[in-house]
């Protein structure tokens, strides 16, 4: 038999040596690799030191935008999750869009664009320019900015029409210099005008333009200058329209008339409106 020396001696010391070093080798990669995934994932190592957001922001709090994002600041610079911070970013409702990148060597840089409030919607919502209806948090009423916005109410799917008849009604009332505050539309179609000094028009659904004309008319002859005494035109008539005073319209001064003076002016100027048939 052969003698275990010279077994050992056959065997192929050299491959089995540089397959060592192979494994060795990969071993301490694979290793690297490990520590390298876990140093990049360190806030320690990498930290995120700055967070900049540009962006112009009318509406939306920026300790709201920091809150979002803080809550999704979670790793080093090279392991926070972006798309997790856009999407905190996307979920603020007045955020239109937004965008975000990492900065060499520890800043985090954020973009955002708000949306732009064209009108309030049914008292809970804000119609943006893109069409959409958002829902802010919190009161509406708390927003200084947007108290000057036109209220618009009507069915579901009409915001942007109403917005459209709500401007085209605007410029047909400019002659007045009156402001239109709101536009009212119920589920017939009928629609009612809010003016400054909390005037109410209402307008119904045929005819819209021609019935405004008629207060145009009224206007010039015998509203100007005496609209506060005014709470509410119905315009839903063929041939007329009927006003209804504010409570307390008749105490005024001499140079303006109290309620039956402006009634029995507006009969005069439409004679034999009174007896107009409502007509919707």
């Amino acid at each position: 038999s052969t003698p275990i020396s010279a077994r050992i001696a056959a065997l192929p010391w050299a491959a089995m040596a540089r397959h060592t070093v192979h494994l060795l080798v990969l071993a301490g990669m694979v290793m690297a690799v490990v520590w390298g995934w876990r140093a990049l994932h360190d806030p320690w190592v990498f930290p995120l030191r700055v967070v900049k957001v540009d962006g112009e922001l009318q509406h939306l709090r920026p300790q709201a935008v920091e809150t979002a994002v803080n809550e999704r600041l979670q790793g080093s610079f090279f392991g926070v999750d972006l798309s997790n911070v856009l999407r905190g970013l996307t979920d603020l409702a007045w955020i239109r869009d937004a965008r975000v990148r990492r900065e060499w060597p520890d800043k985090l840089h954020l973009w955002v664009e708000e949306h732009k409030p064209l009108a309030l919607w049914r008292g809970d919502a804000v119609l943006t320019a893109d069409g959409s209806l958002i829902y802010p948090e919190g009161r509406l009423g708390d927003d200084r900015k947007l108290e000057r916005l036109p209220a618009l109410s009507g069915a579901d799917g009409r915001e942007m029409a109403l917005w459209a008849e709500f401007n085209r009604l605007g410029g047909v009332l400019q002659p007045t210099g009156l402001r239109v505050l709101a536009l009212r539309e119920d589920q017939r179609g009928s629609q009612t005008l809010v003016l400054e000094h909390g005037l109410t028009l209402r307008l119904g659904r045929e005819d819209v333009e021609k019935r405004l004309q008629r207060f145009l008319d009224a206007f010039d002859k015998v509203l100007a200058g005496r609209v506060e005494l005014v709470e509410e035109i119905d315009l839903r008539y063929a041939n007329g329209f009927s006003v209804r005073m504010r409570a307390g319209a008749h105490a005024v001064g001499a140079n303006c008339p109290g309620e039956q003076g402006l009634m029995m002016h507006i009969s005069t100027v439409f004679e034999g409106e009174k007896n107009g048939q409502k007509v919707g």
